[in-house]
């Protein structure tokens, strides 16, 4: 068991060492991209990564205030799943249209997840990069090929 501040250094090492693991690739537009803080263009739409004792997750979270936008932008990932299953090469991911997050907030979520790993056991952060990194690296191929047609309902 870990102390308060021993847990908050392993956590930023944590998030640090990744950084350095996925920094070298680009975006699918070519740019540089940050991605422990991925920018989609996107009011209220979030790809995060979340990792604790358990598990190790990659997510599109959707959290329009409005329950009805919310909704038609989730409606809208359905109408192009079978597209999304393809760039990402799975067809794991679970779709969530009424989720309720840590901080007791509905959203929807689309997240696929590893389990038997854990943030602080060092030896499973070989498990935990390759995870992120090819999800993340994914959808941002997916969100090139896409966003503009989630920035049209935004309007």
């Amino acid at each position: 068991m870990y102390g308060k501040e021993e847990s908050i250094a392993l956590r930023k090492l944590f998030w640090t060492s990744f950084g350095k693991y996925i920094g070298h690739n680009k975006a699918a537009s070519g740019k540089k991209c940050k991605w422990l803080n991925y920018k989609t263009g996107v009011k209220d739409i979030y790809f995060r990564m979340d990792v604790d004792k358990r598990t190790a997750k990659v997510s599109i979270d959707l959290q329009h205030s409005d329950p009805g936008i919310r909704a038609l932008f989730f409606e809208q990932f359905k109408e192009v799943k079978t597209v999304f299953e393809s760039t990402t090469n799975s067809s794991d991911w679970i779709w969530v249209e009424d989720y309720t997050d840590n901080f007791n907030k509905q959203i929807s979520r689309i997240y696929i997840e590893i389990e038997n790993v854990n943030l602080y056991n060092k030896n499973t952060w070989n498990v935990i990069f390759p995870f992120f990194s090819k999800h993340l690296l994914a959808l941002d191929e997916f969100w090139e090929e896409f966003k503009d047609l989630f920035k049209q309902l935004e309007k």
